[in-house]
């Protein structure tokens, strides 16, 4: 299978969004069907709301730096669909992705004609993206022959494919309002969802849990999944103490005691205050590995965090004027967002550029942002779920004359910078499909700044 032929095939298989709710199933026949390929190395699972991809992009640069070889498998991608799937930090390679897709659709197709009393293994319908993509990943793991395998759970958490994996250490960052439309309307119903990752090792030993939650409701929904299945909790925030100081820029450095007592020093890359317990929470589920024999040292974890590259969070994309791109595309992303904007960026010298997806509650992400900003230009990436800027206009009609409609988001890139001074900032936001396509022009233009 050639490269474009594989990505075709693969978009072909419609919107990711429904896999949460189809159940393990299929993949698991699948998977069973290519030898179980994510039971051949350790893995460490990470689900939650917000967080989970930059707690995932923090473990695996500090396992990077003990020495493994690491498998890193997040999404969405923001680019290239190759992001999603990399080996020691580096994406796999394009003809590599196309043969494993090839190979994946080929096993599909001989569960989807096998007689199922002959084989043992049938498919009822055909897998998704999202467990087609998940498999392929696993897949070139085990060819890889990675030490250990750092997941980001695609969204809910019990029915994802990524679900498949008996981790070592469960990671749940936290539990907000975001695809209700498939994991619930309640907090409760989605914490179930999201707590549904917790569950016992095959060799009956206890399971490790570790969560950065504060909600009590939230937790008390994890804290019974933990007692049902026999499984350890630790609480992030009861698990460190820190202190921590901020730079110009939003960055962080903390000091923190591991419970043993060492104390670690270091600087997170990533600006945002939030990231100091999204490193935190890495830390910690790094610390618990070594109860499996996977120790890292203190130095290893400082370097880890300090070395970390996580775009699209946060991320100054470009200079003169700033161009700050963040992924925030729920209410409790926007209140990070404007948590940093609030602290960091003055009012007058703001503009914003905001797309989001039609399920994505975008008036109340609009009410919490458009206040920081002199002039909103509403746009859309080019996906068939992204709302309209009419749709997001008429929801905030409070906000109608601070709005501009640019549905082109080039032609809303060009219009931000000649609306801005060099002192000024663009903050674009409301959709990591949005961020992914501002980087690509911004790449093309020549004026993104490499990491």
């Amino acid at each position: 299978m050639e490269y474009d032929e594989s990505v075709h095939y693969l978009y072909s298989l419609g919107n990711e969004v429904l896999t949460a709710k189809l159940g393990l199933e299929n993949i698991e026949v699948l998977l069973r069907h290519l030898g179980q390929p994510q039971r051949k190395y350790p893995s460490l699972l990470i689900g939650g709301t917000n967080g989970k991809g930059s707690v995932a992009a923090f473990s695996e640069s500090i396992l990077r730096k003990a020495g493994l070889k690491t498998g890193l498998y997040t999404s969405p991608h923001l680019i290239r669909i190759e992001e999603r799937i990399r080996v020691n930090g580096g994406m796999i390679p394009a003809g590599e992705f196309a043969s494993l897709t090839g190979e994946v659709k080929k096993a599909i197709g001989e569960l989807l004609h096998a007689p199922a009393p002959l084989s043992g293994l049938h498919l009822d319908r055909h897998p998704t993206f999202f467990e087609v993509v998940t498999a392929i990943a696993f897949l070139h793991f085990a060819r890889q022959e990675i030490d250990c395998a750092v997941l980001e759970v695609g969204m809910g958490g019990k029915f994802d494919a990524t679900n498949t994996v008996d981790p070592l250490v469960s990671v749940i960052t936290n539990v907000d309002y975001d695809h209700q439309a498939y994991l619930g309307s309640r907090l409760e119903q989605i914490a179930a969802e999201k707590a549904g990752i917790i569950k016992p090792h095959p060799d009956g030993s206890p399971a490790c849990v570790l969560t950065a939650a504060e909600n009590e409701v939230v937790l008390e929904i994890i804290r019974s999944r933990c007692r049902e299945n026999g499984a350890e909790l630790i609480r992030v925030q009861e698990f460190f103490s820190a202190e921590v100081s901020s730079d110009p820029l939003g960055c962080f450095s903390v000091v923190t005691t591991l419970p043993d007592k060492r104390v670690l020093r270091f600087r997170i890359p990533l600006p945002g205050k939030h990231q100091v317990l999204n490193a935190l929470t890495a830390i910690g589920a790094i610390s618990q590995l070594g109860n499996w024999g996977i120790p890292v040292s203190p130095r290893q974890m400082e370097e880890g965090i300090a070395s970390t590259w996580w775009p699209g969070r946060l991320e100054l994309a470009a200079r003169d004027p700033r161009i700050i791109l963040d992924g925030a595309h729920n209410p409790a992303g926007a209140a990070i967002l404007a948590e940093f904007l609030g602290t960091y960026c003055q009012r007058e010298k703001t503009l914003l550029l905001f797309g989001v997806m039609q399920d994505k509650e975008f008036r109340s992400m609009g009410m919490t942002l458009f206040p920081l900003a002199r002039a909103v230009i509403l746009t859309r990436a080019a996906w068939s779920r992204a709302a309209s800027p009419e749709e997001i206009r008429e929801a905030l009609p409070e906000f109608a004359e601070q709005c501009l409609v640019i549905h082109d988001l080039e032609q809303a890139l060009e219009t931000a910078w000649e609306m801005a001074s060099v002192e000024d900032t663009i903050v674009l936001a409301g959709s990591l499909f949005l961020v992914g396509e501002a980087r690509d022009l911004l790449e093309k233009k020549g004026k993104l700044i490499s990491p």
